[in-house]
């Protein structure tokens, strides 16, 4: 057994940037280690030996060695009832490992919490729902099966991340972009089974999957679609297959383990253009959000549009003490006073055109005339990058970076300064940390303006600004109310708490559900699936009970639980005075 973690990253910048994440500032102690639920401690020193036996000492994990398996921001951190830890970790580095472990895991009734990178953060990042899961990291499990660039597509296992696909498709020129979300060192499958998302064309990483190969808790191996078919030359290429679809199954879920993904990556264009649109009033929100969803409805943009404001735009320049040396958050018209200065717009919208010369540019002529008829005090601006030959295909890395990067399919680490806000320069033992509350909303202008209103206040009054940012989609957004704070002030995590259950309170009497769900609230949000006595809920159980009947394999992720551990769903809200 390891009390030492190995380098997680090849690349130095990547690996800094984890060990700060984990490693820098003051934490208490992983102490004292949970046994799981209903084991032993004869059986747990077994099973700990068998997976030694299977992955080797090097790849199972105790004690200090456990510092790389919690929520590095946890809210909690001072409360070891409340505290979110596993008893060990275990790394299989093949899809034969991975099924002795959890043939181990079965025979002794261990539960396991299976992720790929653990990069989920502000939502619990790789710290198990229940205590003393033993945690089932696949990052090992890192080979890139193909790169197609005739139907565009690739296939790979769980540990691959965003920037190792990326300079794979460099190496071998691949005629492709994959799409990247902000942080380029997470999972590519991670990523897309917990529904993330990118910039680019293909943006919605979960609607770009054909076929998965999905392993059962019993160790069975399933593969969907027509990946189904030994020989089919569609496995990667057709959503369609013969019978139900299964993929959505094992989105967000307890009932298997992803082990291959096929994803769809953009074709490699003659052009792109970075595109931006900005308003300089709070108010403003309403009409944008009502024009660039009309104008994704009816296809004139096609890709992902992000939509930020000021205070996400202050934040990648600087921290709060920059700006604002007063009590609280930055107040509104000190806020306006910086908007004047610097000439940013209150929001912004930021999309990008892909594909022929020509048809790049109609389209942004179309989108100007638009905009110019139903927001004209907005502000547009678009920089084109084309390769001369009209068969020839865009380098991106000739784009600039400012203009470029994720939009381009570039992984990097651009977005991870934003999170030090509220961090003062002079106190050198503070550690930023971050949360989210991330409401999936109609795309309709009042609602977002209304939600902005609403929550707005609860941020204010706990101590943080409203930082909102959200990605649109044809018909909905999904919205992220970001916070960061202090996590060496006690005081700060308590408002960070209040900060989330007031915007959940708003959120339900909407009817708005999450796109995500920390460790600690998964019960709280699957509660709000309440049709039918929590119908939704009950038919996944069921389908859970029968294919893990031991309960193994993440218990209680998504609200989702095994009969075994039922009794451990909480549901009750928290109130605050």
């Amino acid at each position: 057994m390891s009390i030492t973690h190995p380098q997680t990253y090849p690349h130095p910048d990547y690996e800094a940037a984890h060990q700060q994440t984990y490693e820098r500032a003051p934490r208490h102690p992983i102490t004292p280690i949970p046994l799981p639920p209903g084991v032993g401690q004869t059986d747990f020193d077994s099973a700990i030996s068998e997976f030694i036996s299977i992955a080797g000492e090097e790849s199972v994990f105790v004690k200090e060695g456990l510092s790389d398996y919690i929520d590095p921001y946890d809210v909690h951190e001072h409360d070891p009832s409340q505290r979110k830890l596993p008893s060990a970790a275990v790394c299989p580095n093949s899809t034969d490992q991975l099924s002795s472990v959890l043939r181990v895991a079965n025979k002794y009734k261990i539960p396991l919490w299976h992720f790929s990178r653990g990069k989920n953060l502000g939502y619990g990042g790789p710290a198990p729902r229940v205590n003393g899961s033993v945690a089932l990291d696949l990052h090992k499990l890192d080979k890139i099966i193909e790169v197609n660039d005739e139907y565009h597509y690739a296939v790979v296992e769980p540990g691959v991340t965003f920037i190792q696909l990326y300079e794979y498709c460099v190496e071998h020129k691949k005629k492709v972009w994959p799409s990247t979300p902000s942080l380029g060192w997470g999972s590519v499958i991670g990523n897309t089974v917990d529904r993330g998302m990118g910039f680019g064309m293909n943006y919605a990483h979960h609607q770009c999957v054909a076929g998965i190969e999905v392993m059962l808790p019993d160790g069975d191996v399933v593969r969907t679609g027509q990946w189904g078919i030994s020989s089919s030359p569609s496995a990667f290429l057709s959503k369609f297959t013969f019978g139900p679809s299964l993929e959505g199954l094992f989105f967000q879920s307890n009932l298997g383990v992803v082990t291959k993904m096929s994803l769809w990556l953009t074709p490699q264009p003659q052009a792109y253009m970075c595109c931006s649109f900005s308003m300089p009033l709070f108010t403003d929100l309403e009409v944008m959000v009502d024009v660039f969803g009309e104008m994704k409805r009816n296809g004139t943009v096609q890709s992902c549009v992000w939509f930020t404001s000021l205070i996400e735009t202050l934040c990648i320049l600087g921290r709060r003490e920059d700006y604002w040396t007063g009590e609280g958050p930055v107040p509104d018209w000190r806020l306006e006073e910086l908007r004047q200065e610097t000439g940013f717009g209150h929001w912004y919208a930021r999309w990008g055109l892909y594909g022929p010369k020509r048809i790049v540019e109609a389209q942004f002529e179309e989108i100007k005339s638009v905009l110019a008829r139903r927001a004209p005090t907005g502000t547009i601006a678009g920089n084109l990058y084309a390769h001369p030959g009209e068969d020839g295909r865009l380098d991106a890395t000739t784009v600039p970076d400012q203009d470029g990067q994720m939009f381009v399919g570039i992984p990097s680490l651009w977005s991870l300064p934003l999170i030090n806000w509220p961090i003062s320069k002079e106190k050198k033992d503070g550690k930023a940390a971050h949360g989210d509350y991330a409401p999936v909303i109609p795309s309709n202008g009042k609602l977002l303006m209304e939600w902005m209103e609403v929550s707005k206040p609860i941020c204010e009054a706990n101590g943080v600004e409203l930082m909102a940012d959200f990605f649109m989609h044809e018909r909905h957004v999904v919205l992220m109310n970001m916070f960061t704070w202090d996590q060496t002030d006690k005081t700060q995590k308590e408002k960070m708490e209040r900060l989330y259950y007031g915007l959940y309170e708003e959120a339900k009497k909407r009817g708005y559900g999450m796109y995500r769900g920390h460790v600690n609230h998964m019960d709280l949000i699957a509660h709000l699936n309440d049709f039918n006595n929590h119908a939704y809920n009950r038919f996944v159980e069921k389908i859970k009970d029968a294919i893990d009947p031991n309960g193994i394999l993440g218990p209680g992720k998504q609200g989702i639980w095994p009969n075994r551990f039922r009794h451990l769903r909480e549901t009750q809200e928290k109130r605050f005075d």
